[in-house]
């Protein structure tokens, strides 16, 4: 779920109620959403599946909320949609806005924040962009005003560049001068994923790389610092 600077709830989809406004008479998606609120729930994990990521171990882990999914092949990709649909949990395609309904996913995830504007002409309010900002302040900025839902601060499969203290800082900073939800992605340890979600992260992006038993750690980590804000 995604809120506008008002903080009015704009757009996003919900594990547990429909969504205000229609689907599209040609395409696959379903009328219940699959987003979820951060308000509701805390900082929940975020994971990337490329064509080698075995999906099934990972479906296991309750505090996995969303699939970032890498289409390298349509029907493995749509399985995967449908999959994620049928566990609760949202699922976006990387840098393929163009079979977002084709696929029946919920949005699609940008790798360059300059193509949000061109995604947001493609996509209807109920469906979800996301942006990577890496440590850029601005790029998160203009990224939220051409109608991205989400932001991800950080560098997928490698450490915080600056370090974690570096990140910290910048999703504390997002935290509090913007609404939208924040992702912070990277190769984290438990301390340091407790660290952001002090910080106000809404979602933690692993390493692709990581095995089920490293989310597992994750998650406790997680469970952790929601109950130390509680």
């Amino acid at each position: 779920m995604s809120r506008d600077r008002s903080g009015r709830r704009t757009g996003g989809r919900h594990a547990n109620g429909n969504r205000a406004g229609g689907g599209h008479a040609n395409d696959n998606r379903q009328t219940d959403g699959h987003w979820i609120d951060p308000d509701e729930i805390g900082c929940r994990l975020i994971v990337r599946l490329d064509a080698a990521t075995d999906l099934e171990p990972l479906l296991e882990i309750e505090a996995i909320v969303a699939f970032l999914i890498e289409v390298a092949d349509e029907a493995v990709a749509r399985q995967r949609v449908q999959t994620a649909h049928a566990t609760g949990r949202a699922a976006l395609l990387v840098d393929r806005v163009d079979l977002v309904r084709r696929l029946g996913a919920d949005g699609v995830f940008c790798n360059r924040p300059s193509e949000v504007a061109a995604a947001r002409r493609v996509l209807d309010r109920e469906e979800l962009i996301g942006a990577a900002v890496g440590a850029t302040r601005h790029d998160a900025m203009v990224a939220g005003e051409d109608g991205a839902d989400y932001v991800l601060f950080g560098t997928p499969d490698s450490p915080p560049p600056g370090g974690i203290a570096a990140l910290v800082e910048h999703v504390a900073w997002w935290s509090g001068v913007a609404v939208l939800p924040s992702i912070a992605a990277g190769r984290f340890t438990a301390l340091e994923v407790e660290a952001l979600a002090g910080a106000g992260a809404d979602f933690i992006l692993p390493a692709t790389d990581s095995d089920p038993g490293d989310l597992v750690d994750l998650a406790a980590a997680l469970l952790v610092a929601g109950t130390e804000q509680r």
